[in-house]
């Protein structure tokens, strides 16, 4: 699926100029799917080799395009990553059991960056780190996740705005610069 996926991806990535919006928005859901189905595909069969080899290793994804909000949706994507830089970065800088917000705010801004980073030294991965960092901090400060869990109306319009800024993300991971991305979107 990934390959045939990447085939709609990198078309409609390579002619942006001339793209409609609805062949922008294809190539960047396919590449929504592509990149999903390439990693995980990938930690499904490390998993398998493993467990040939007798060892046993966690799931690094759990049907994360289903999430009501980006912090349900880092829960359930690349769980390996996303475990690392809070048991290793986050806590040690005081995780959320701070006393103010604002140091609440550095910690995950903190974080973000470094995720962005790790990623990449291209502005487009920094960029992309930092947008989830703005957007988990803004779930968190509005408490967004426990009022979705109680309405399922707003669950509903959680998932519609989880995956509108998760494709929007996709975009800036995979462009090569920040005037390529802002083009594409």
């Amino acid at each position: 699926l990934s390959n045939s996926l990447s085939v709609f991806a990198d078309n409609a990535f390579a002619s942006v100029s001339t793209l409609s919006v609805a062949s922008s928005w294809l190539g960047a859901i396919c590449y929504t799917f592509q990149i999903f189905f390439d990693f995980s595909g990938y930690s499904d069969m490390a998993i398998g080799l493993g467990r040939i080899f007798g060892f046993e290793f966690l799931e690094n994804f759990n049907y994360p395009y289903i999430s009501r909000t980006i912090t349900e949706f880092w829960r359930r994507w690349h769980m390996s990553l996303g475990s690392w830089f809070r048991d290793y970065l986050y806590f040690p800088l005081g995780g959320s059991r701070v006393s103010t917000k604002t140091r609440l705010v550095f910690n995950l801004s903190i974080v973000w960056f470094a995720t962005g980073v790790w990623h990449g030294a291209n502005w487009t991965f920094i960029l992309w780190g930092v947008l989830y960092g703005i957007l988990i901090i803004f779930e968190k400060l509005f408490d967004l996740p426990r009022r979705i869990d109680k309405n399922r109306a707003l669950g509903i319009v959680g998932w519609f705005f989880t995956m509108l800024f998760v494709i929007i993300g996709w975009v800036l991971f995979r462009s090569d610069t920040l005037g390529y991305a802002w083009q594409y979107l």
